[in-house]
């Protein structure tokens, strides 16, 4: 006798009331996840303003460079150059400062 292959496939019906809580459930933690989100980032940034990244002390100052404001830690030490988004590539687009810094890094070689 010749063994046949027989395929079974097993269908997993979940009762609708188990899916109702599932989507309950998952509808609630993504609204608490959202919430907490929005008051941490919020309440971070703010605690958190001009502080440096590096040090971690609230010594930021606005320096103007070129035709660009960054932020520099005065604090003993660090030192850190803080940029915005789009900081850099106004800073590089003022030549005649990308020219000055550059000496001035050489200079250091010399």
């Amino acid at each position: 006798m010749a063994a046949e292959n027989v395929l079974v496939t097993i269908k997993d019906y979940k009762g609708s009331e188990e899916e109702y809580f599932a989507q309950q459930e998952k509808e609630l933690i993504k609204k608490l996840r959202a919430d907490c989100e929005a008051a941490s980032s919020s309440d971070y940034a703010e605690s958190h303003k001009n502080h440096c990244f590096r040090c971690g002390t609230p010594s930021l100052v606005e320096v103007k460079k070129g035709d660009t404001v960054v932020d520099i830690c005065v604090n003993d030490g660090c030192g850190a150059v803080h940029l915005d988004p789009g900081e850099l590539e106004a800073i590089l687009d003022d030549k005649e400062y990308v020219k000055g810094l550059r000496k001035s890094i050489f200079n250091i070689f010399k």
